[in-house]
């Protein structure tokens, strides 16, 4: 207990503190959602590439019917992963009681980031651990908000 003193105009008073002083150097952060929307420059890089693909494939010298076997692969897989990126829905979770958490709508799956995952201005290459083994995610910076975006590289930085 400890005894403090308070000097006013008209004398001493003593007061008594009955509970015990805040360890005001604990550090509490709030629990971080964060949902991952389809980023638009993802789709422009994978528009570029497969353009790249198929200018690649028209400009070879192979048969004309191998060609338009590449080109119908290449131009198919575009569409699959649009229409992947589109119905694709990840959020991701972190708080000091349960760590980091990846999921799809409400079911969340604890992770393990590995001190591989590497973090730029443009992207974050996440790699984890989770019951598949090791893995990792994409994730451009026009995915969040600037302010999320921030966030989870603070969070993850100081993890």
């Amino acid at each position: 207990m400890a005894i403090i003193c308070i000097a006013l105009e008209y004398g001493y008073y003593q007061a008594e503190i009955t509970q015990e002083p805040r360890n005001l150097h604990k550090k509490t952060e709030l629990p971080l959602l964060l949902v991952l929307q389809p980023s638009q420059r993802l789709k422009l890089l994978l528009v570029v590439i497969h353009g790249l693909a198929l200018g690649s494939s028209i400009a070879n010298a192979l048969p004309v019917a191998v060609k338009l076997v590449l080109l119908t692969g290449i131009f198919l897989h575009l569409l699959f992963v649009f229409k992947r990126l589109k119905t694709e829905q990840c959020s991701i979770k972190q708080s000091d009681a349960t760590g980091w958490e990846l999921g799809d709508g409400n079911d969340f799956e604890s992770i393990q980031i590995l001190n591989s995952t590497v973090i730029t201005v443009f992207a974050i290459f996440l790699h984890f651990n989770n019951s598949a083994g090791k893995q990792f995610m994409l994730i451009v910076n026009d995915a969040l908000t600037e302010d999320d975006y921030r966030r989870l590289i603070l969070r993850l930085k100081t993890a």
